[in-house]
């Protein structure tokens, strides 16, 4: 009854805070579901409970703030995002007199749910673009088809990005910063090995070819984050795809992990580790930061990772030379890759959407797409802007805008509720425990039963 009751409290503060005057019935359902939400994912991050983010994030200390205390509050989910969102809150309250307040959360998800329940929600969100349809659907984004529809440039967008930024054929959010899942390797190991450096593998067959010959007493020739959810959906999920399987159906009802598409991929990294040696037996183990370390710290010569390590390689970050190209396929014509990033949106609850509006229509111009993103590794959500001095003599570059083309991102409501049941098989499998069939076989009945919820 406790929860039941908090649950009426909140609708109420939540419906006399609603300029918009959405009837009781749905804030009911909103909240209901929003509860749900937090009791299901809000303890997995931090073990003492969470905050709301204007407690525990981090404030721009450089915002003036106007005189009637008020100002446009962005949270940043993406520490790499943050100093960008940063700079262009300035640029922005330079040229409008608008003030910002950008605010980075400790775990975006935890703080908006519990910001969202509490009616003390932020005008912006630069969120996870895969978290866009969940948050459109319960109500939480404001609808900005028309805005959108008016931008001179809507045309520029492409990729997964966009497809998620839509919800019944609405737009509740616009691209902001991609980030694509690309293959790295170490063109100094290429060269010790006998392997051309500037000829990457392009196929499932040249990728166990090349990793076997880059395999030595000190080096792995592939590795991965097997033990990271998050990390094996971003790395790996290219490798279904360009095998044509999916996660689930179009209609994201029914988990599709039991297709020979899906399982023909899984096979594939398990023969990386029993059959070819290729990759470390504890693989299960490596969660995103062992994984990037044993790639930078030349303990490994492949891997799979986004534009933030691509920047590193243009930038001259790392201690030997590397390269990068799209995910092998296995016919090496047909390539995927996760096409994730941030999105940016309004929240429904804000009451200066017009101003919000501004700072988003600013987040996307040239000054912060290009100068203020390109710089940390990402590429321009806008493909009209790549014309720029950046790109000029970095092929990186050209690599993520291949790879945005033929990017894509599972489109689901429950998209983080798929991921434990999506790791153990893949731990089950990667660590001998039961055939890749019978994993994924298993993974598919327990996310249909939560996809039905």
């Amino acid at each position: 009854m406790k929860r039941h009751s908090g649950c009426d409290v909140f609708v109420e503060k939540m419906y006399k805070l609603n300029k918009g005057g959405k009837e009781m019935k749905v804030l009911r359902k909103t909240m209901s579901v929003l509860l749900v939400w937090v009791l299901a994912f809000g303890l997995a991050a931090c073990a003492g409970g969470t905050k709301p983010a204007v407690e525990t994030g981090e404030s721009n200390e450089n915002t003036n703030v106007s005189d009637n205390g008020e100002a446009l509050e962005v949270w940043v989910r993406d520490g790499n995002f943050y100093e960008a969102i940063t700079t262009a809150a300035k640029g922005f309250t330079e040229k409008t007199g608008i003030n910002v307040n950008v605010v980075e959360p400790s775990d975006m998800s935890d703080d908006l749910a519990m910001a969202l329940s509490s009616g003390n929600a932020p005008d912006i969100v630069s969120i996870d673009c895969v978290l866009v349809p969940y948050y459109a659907s319960i109500g939480a984004l404001a609808d900005v088809t028309s805005e959108f529809e008016a931008l001179s440039f809507k045309e520029a967008f492409s990729g997964g990005l966009l497809d998620l930024a839509s919800y019944e054929d609405k737009q509740y959010a616009v691209p902001f910063a991609p980030d694509l899942s690309v293959l790295l390797y170490n063109k100094d190991m290429f060269i010790a090995a006998g392997l051309d450096p500037e000829k990457p593998p392009t196929t499932w067959e040249e990728l166990i070819d090349y990793a076997k010959k880059l395999t030595t007493d000190d080096t792995y020739g592939y590795v991965f984050a097997g033990g990271d959810a998050g990390g094996m959906m971003f790395t790996f999920g290219p490798y279904v795809w360009s095998n044509g399987g999916d996660f689930t159906n179009a209609e994201g009802t029914e988990s599709t992990l039991d297709s020979k598409e899906v399982q023909g991929a899984v096979q594939l990294i398990v023969d990386m580790v029993y059959e070819h040696h290729v990759t470390p037996t504890s693989i299960a183990s490596y969660d995103w930061t062992t994984a990037g370390d044993a790639f930078k710290s030349q303990n490994a010569a492949m891997i799979v990772l986004g534009s933030h390590a691509v920047g590193d390689i243009v930038n001259g970050e790392w201690e030997f030379e590397a390269g990068c190209a799209l995910v092998p396929s296995p016919d090496g014509i047909n390539y995927a890759s996760f096409s994730g990033g941030d999105s940016i949106a309004i929240l429904e609850s804000s009451d200066k959407k017009e101003d919000a509006w501004k700072f988003v229509e600013f987040c996307l111009s040239e000054e912060v797409q290009v100068e203020g993103l390109i710089p940390i590794g990402n590429i321009p959500a806008r493909t009209d802007l790549y014309d720029n001095h950046y790109f000029e003599g970095n092929d990186e570059y050209l690599v993520l805008q291949e790879a945005l083309k033929v990017g894509r991102a599972p489109y689901s409501f429950k998209y983080n509720e798929m991921y434990a049941p999506w790791l153990d098989a893949l731990q089950y499998a990667l660590n001998g425990e039961k055939s890749v069939e019978e994993a994924m076989t298993e993974a598919k009945t327990q996310i249909d039963a939560i996809l039905a919820e």
